[in-house]
């Protein structure tokens, strides 16, 4: 045979490997088994928070694998040592503990017991401090295993390993609780929430105590009830904590991306977009927590994946979101500081919210992402954002100006209605910042050019790959395939399709200058409206009033649903009781709010403090009982108590 013969057929075996993985791609097993192979060869340069992940996945491949077993060894003595190695080196004596001789096992135990000590000591990090929520998760759970595993070591506190196991036991019970009781803040997070879940995964096939199980048990089964609740095709609905980068499905020129992202896809994968991922995009930080999910292999039940697929009805739901806690000095955080409304399609979903303030507080608000549409496609992105520019305003920090929206973006000014599937979004935009000076410096720097002139805009982005853009008697309206967007801008707008920014390479923005101002969205289908046409005659006959003087809008949507609201100024602060200490001791009594009032067909919105953790025709969750239904099987999680009671039904 000739060479030119025999490159042929190369050539045409990796062709088709390549379209087998491609189809292979559709079920989580392909996509488990295929991210484990692309990792048999994976770099390991980085500090374990990025690569201990990838040497766990070599060791799959080849448990003698003499480069991985060397670098699980030393990963504790890398000069970037962080809190986030531990859950990758728990993995790693977890599954692999046969890979690694007694005097390796040693040596690791040798440096964890040196570990045994606050979080950001000098030097290193170690795994008994207190810090963020995947903070505290990501030490604590592999804190209790450690001590579980070296039951003689000597740890640097002085505590014993049963000492050491009692005292995370107790922290990781009080803070799953806390959840149950009212959420947690870093809320479906593009990067956090699978950190979170990873440290939690790794407790719950580990731990040898049957409460301890029961207590990561019951928080998976939380967590994935929210995951699934709020997945549109591998995407996030808002609105979402503490977004750290946006979620892409061909990102390009990154060093990271959206993790939870890339979990989606493991999980439930992308819609259409689910075969573009490469083992490419596994080298991008951000992923690692993908591959030690792979490699768990703790499949949510099968009714999570129900969830998750598109809805054969539409359906509505509501959940709310408290203020950061933590457990130093009692502190647990406040109800009802984001109150969620999410509308799920078929082809489309809409998130939007509403929130009360810390007075001149700053814990990563600026980083929530409050509003979004999203929709069936293979392009790359498939969502719409709708904010004003209040904490990025003065563009010192690349990532932090006015169009930079990869952070995410929310204002004490922004106040919504919605109602299945549509929104109204208002603007109220005073001259003077409400807390000057309040932040940290760092956080201040990002809009003190703007405190007595705050920037007046509401916008929105939209990616430019849409079908077709049409202005139209005012209104924007937007197709994606057989989705149709219509947005009227309350006051006049322009539209901009150059902005420099790296990540806003593939959106056009839409801005309206006012003080006052604000827009209306609703969205539809082809199948609701035959053509695009008809879309857009329909939306332009449907009934709006506005009333500037009393920052009033109603208007009544294709579906029959007339939507009012009335713009609530003034940051108002509500006094409450469970405020933490160290807030009182700053003199703050209460949350500020920016909560509308709100009708629905003449009937008002349900009063915030009375908003639930989660209601939903699938899940709800409510006085800590958390309860998934797919109207055949059910699980029932009741944490009233001091334990979770788990039951399934119809598995």
């Amino acid at each position: 045979m000739s060479n030119h013969r025999k490159l042929t057929l190369i050539v045409l075996a990796l062709l088709t490997s390549a379209l087998s993985v491609a189809e292979d791609l559709s079920t989580y097993e392909a996509r488990r088994e295929w991210l484990l192979r692309s990792q048999q060869s994976a770099e390991l340069t980085k500090s374990g928070w990025f690569d201990l992940p990838k040497a766990c996945a070599r060791l799959w491949n080849n448990p003698k694998d003499p480069k991985a077993v060397q670098y699980v060894t030393n990963i504790l003595r890398h000069k970037s040592q962080t809190l986030f190695d531990f859950p990758g080196l728990a993995l790693a004596l977890g599954m692999f503990r046969d890979s690694f001789t007694p005097a390796q096992l040693d040596t690791i135990r040798t440096d964890l017991e040196k570990l045994a000590l606050v979080a950001r000591s000098p030097g290193k990090e170690g795994f008994m401090g207190h810090g963020t929520e995947n903070h505290d998760l990501a030490m604590w759970c592999s804190a209790y295993l450690f001590a579980q595993w070296f039951p003689e070591a000597k740890w640097g506190n002085g505590m014993t390993s049963d000492q050491l196991m009692a005292e995370m036991r107790k922290r990781i019970r009080i803070r799953f609780r806390r959840d149950y009781e009212m959420g947690y803040t870093e809320y479906l997070s593009t990067q956090y929430d699978v950190t979170v879940n990873v440290a939690v995964t790794i407790l719950y096939k580990f731990a040898q105590d049957v409460e301890v199980k029961a207590y990561a048990r019951a928080y998976l089964l939380y967590k994935w009830s929210l995951l699934a609740l709020n997945n549109f095709e591998g995407h996030v609905i808002a609105p979402y904590g503490r977004q750290n980068c946006q979620e892409d499905t061909e990102p390009k020129d990154l060093p990271q991306v959206a993790g939870t992202a890339y979990y989606h896809w493991l999980l439930w994968g992308w819609g259409p977009s689910t075969a573009k991922v490469s083992a490419e995009h596994f080298r991008l930080g951000g992923t690692q927590w993908t591959i030690s999910t792979a490699l768990l292999d703790v499949k949510p039940d099968e009714i999570f994946f129900t969830i998750a697929r598109p809805p054969s009805v539409p359906f509505q739901a509501l959940s709310s979101v408290p203020t950061f806690g933590t457990l130093e000095d009692g502190d647990t955080g406040v109800p009802h500081m984001m109150m969620r409304k999410v509308y799920r399609d078929r082809l489309f979903a809409i998130g939007t919210g509403n929130f009360r303030w810390v007075p001149g507080g700053h814990y990563a608000d600026h980083d929530t992402v409050s509003f979004n549409i999203v929709w069936h496609t293979a392009d790359r992105f498939r969502y719409l954002e709708c904010d004003h520019p209040y904490w990025y305003s003065d563009g010192d920090d690349p990532v932090r100006n006015p169009d930079a929206w990869a952070k995410g973006s929310i204002s004490p000014f922004q106040q919504t209605a919605h109602e299945k599937n549509t929104a109204i979004v208002l603007f109220n935009i005073p001259d003077r910042d409400p807390w000057p000076g309040k932040p940290t410096p760092q956080k201040w720097t990002w809009r003190d050019g703007h405190a007595e002139n705050l920037i007046k805009r509401g916008q929105f982005r939209f990616p430019k790959s849409m079908d077709e853009v049409v202005e139209r008697g005012g209104w924007i309206f937007l197709r994606e395939g057989a989705v149709y967007i219509g947005v009227k801008s309350l006051k006049s707008y322009y539209v901009q399709t150059d902005l420099a920014d790296h990540y806003m390479e593939g959106f056009n923005v839409v801005k309206s200058d006012w003080a006052q101002c604000g827009f209306v969205f609703e969205v539809g289908t082809q199948g609701d409206f035959g053509t695009f046409s008809a879309f857009q005659d329909k939306l332009l006959g449907n009934k709006l009033t506005v009333s500037w003087e009393k920052m009033q809008v109603a208007y009544t949507s294709s579906q029959g649903d007339t939507v009012k609201i009335q713009y609530r100024p003034g940051l108002e602060v509500a006094e409450d009781a469970s405020l933490p200490r160290k807030w009182i001791e700053k003199g703050i009594t209460g949350l500020a709010e920016s909560v509308p009032v709100v009708t629905v067909n003449g009937r008002s919105e349900m009063p915030y403090r009375k908003w639930p953790v989660i209601d939903s025709k699938f899940v709800t969750l409510n006085g800590s009982v958390l309860k998934v239904s797919d109207g055949g099987r059910r699980i029932t999680v009741d944490w009233s108590g001091d334990n979770p009671e788990i039951k399934s039904v119809g598995f």
